[in-house]
């Protein structure tokens, strides 16, 4: 059997495959070594996959993680991986690797990552070859889910946002302007916060000034990132991720504008990752 592990900053996902394809699959929350303790990673496995696969005999483990971008973080999942599965073959890689491999296969592209987070790369066929620096939901992240609930967030509380997005901001989140500054600065994983603005953006679309602030988070995703690598507007772009997924429509508005092709558009990389290592 092999076990296939997505694992993003909000959501964890997990594939058993065996010969025949899909064996059985679940959903967790998410890990990312940079934001959580290693405790948090140990607890998941225990508590939301172990007992599931007790008695199933694993082989070989792919895991694909954000935050994975570091021989730290990478010793960090494979040495807690190893506690519940140590007769398994494990190989830990970035979430950016995952994506690539699901969008292009064996193909050269520029793969990008726009969930709660984001990230992308240069894709040569089998390896990233170019890759601009996330710098992580404080410092960077454009193009992601919290990137944009930061500029709508700061945007309400200073008075800048539409007013009737503001309204409905404080009535949905039941939040004033002090405890919205709580949420943030006082109580855990606020990028989880940020992101799930996300929601309220994709509910509020048809706001003109709602939709003008995820445009502008796709334009600074393609200024910061995009843009920075070679023959950016003369190979194929393809994104996986909730954000990319659900504002499909101006996603295509912004990289026309652009003059930048656009190749697939995936929610989620599962779907590529298993026919990718079916077929290898």
């Amino acid at each position: 059997m092999i076990l296939l592990i997505d694992s993003g900053s909000t959501k964890t996902h997990f594939v058993l495959l065996s010969d025949e394809g899909t064996f059985e699959e679940h959903t967790t929350v998410g890990f990312n070594p940079y934001y959580y303790h290693k405790d948090d990673f140990y607890n998941l496995l225990r508590n939301e996959l172990y007992l599931k696969l007790k008695g199933i005999r694993i082989n070989r483990i792919y895991y694909y993680g954000a935050g994975c971008s570091s021989e730290t973080n990478c010793a960090l999942v494979d040495q807690t991986l190893s506690l519940f599965f140590p007769s398994a073959q494990i190989e830990v890689e970035h979430d950016l690797f995952g994506a690539a491999i699901a969008l292009f296969g064996k193909r050269r592209g520029i793969a990008c990552i726009l969930g709660t987070g984001s990230n992308s790369c240069l894709w040569d066929g089998e390896r990233i070859i170019e890759n601009v620096p996330s710098l992580g939901y404080m410092l960077g992240d454009e193009g992601s889910g919290t990137y944009l609930g930061k500029l709508i967030l700061a945007a309400v509380l200073s008075n800048e946002a539409d007013i009737e997005i503001s309204k409905a901001f404080y009535r949905e989140y039941k939040l004033s302007f002090s405890t919205s500054l709580e949420r943030i600065y006082q109580e855990p994983y606020p990028n989880r916060f940020f992101s799930g603005l996300s929601e309220f953006a994709k509910k509020h679309i048809g706001n003109d000034w709602c939709r003008y602030q995820v445009k502008q988070n796709f334009t600074d995703f393609v200024d910061k990132q995009v843009s920075k690598y070679s023959g950016y507007q003369t190979s194929p772009v393809s994104f996986i991720g909730s954000v990319a997924f659900h504002f499909h429509d101006i996603l295509t508005e912004v990289l026309d504008k652009n003059n930048i092709t656009l190749g697939k558009v995936m929610q989620n990389p599962m779907e590529g990752l298993i026919e990718y290592h079916l077929s290898n």
